[in-house]
């Protein structure tokens, strides 16, 4: 094994959306310090695939400032795979065998600070942003958020209500755009402006001000396919960001890879 795995037990499970699924895990106080960490970071979970063990990485989609147990969200692509297989383990009193933190994808945070954090997020990407985004929330309180947040449809839109949720918490310090392959004419159950198509250089001129664009103090996190970090992160240096300004992590749930520019 790669990496020491310790007993968590599920405390809580529910659906997202059709596809994915939440779980809290229950850190017993002798695993508190094990069980640190900075959001951004991922977990390694053991699955028993067919006979074969393997460990796959789940971002984290708590936030250490919030006080909500340690959380992951699965999303699966089809009935079958491991992320099903996964999904079958999250059930409430079920023991999970979980891996400790680890990662470098975050940021620093600076309380004193007054900047614009803008996160980009394709399907289930949005589970180590969503995370980072709370803790930016919470913890730099002059600061802005900007989320935008491609799907193919509404109902596949994670955490929807939990986004609400920040919204009505904390107001203008939060912006949602959420991009969408399939906008059907009523899509008021989001909260947001919707956008029909893909991030696209349109999308981003739409959610981010120019002169946050040009601004030294706006950092860009980017979470989700390589295609689509690759092509985003080439429109915002065509828009004047500077590459040491925009940070990403390719979602997978075998390899996850960071690059902290």
């Amino acid at each position: 094994m790669s990496a020491a795995l310790y007993p968590l037990v599920v405390e809580r499970a529910w659906d997202t959306t059709p596809r994915a699924r939440v779980a809290q895990l229950r850190v017993p106080e002798s695993l508190r310090e094990v069980f640190s960490y900075h959001s951004g970071q991922y977990v390694l979970i053991q699955v028993d695939n067919h006979g074969v063990v393997e460990e796959h990485a789940y971002s984290l989609c708590s936030s250490p400032l919030t006080g909500e147990p340690l959380t992951i969200a699965v999303k699966r692509s089809g009935e079958s795979g491991v992320a099903g297989l996964v999904q079958s383990m999250l059930q409430p009193g079920a023991v999970l065998h979980v891996g400790a933190p680890r990662g470098a994808f975050g940021l620093d945070l600076q309380a004193d600070i007054q900047r614009t954090i803008v996160f980009v997020a394709g399907g289930s990407g949005i589970t180590p942003l969503f995370s980072l985004a709370k803790t930016v929330l919470y913890g730099e309180p002059q600061s802005s958020v900007i989320l935008l947040f491609g799907n193919t449809e509404p109902s596949e839109v994670m955490f929807a209500e939990e986004l609400s949720d920040l919204c009505r918490e904390f107001g203008e310090r939060l912006t949602i755009v959420h991009v969408l392959e399939n906008l059907p004419e009523n899509s008021s159950s989001l909260v947001g402006t919707c956008h029909q198509g893909r991030i696209d250089q349109d999308a981003l001129l739409a959610a981010i001000p120019r002169e946050a664009l040009r601004s030294a103090t706006t950092e860009v996190f980017l979470c989700g396919p390589s295609g689509m970090i690759a092509s985003v992160s080439r429109t915002l240096g065509v828009l004047g960001v500077g590459s040491e300004h925009i940070h990403f992590e390719s979602f997978s749930s075998t390899a996850p890879s960071s690059s902290l520019t």
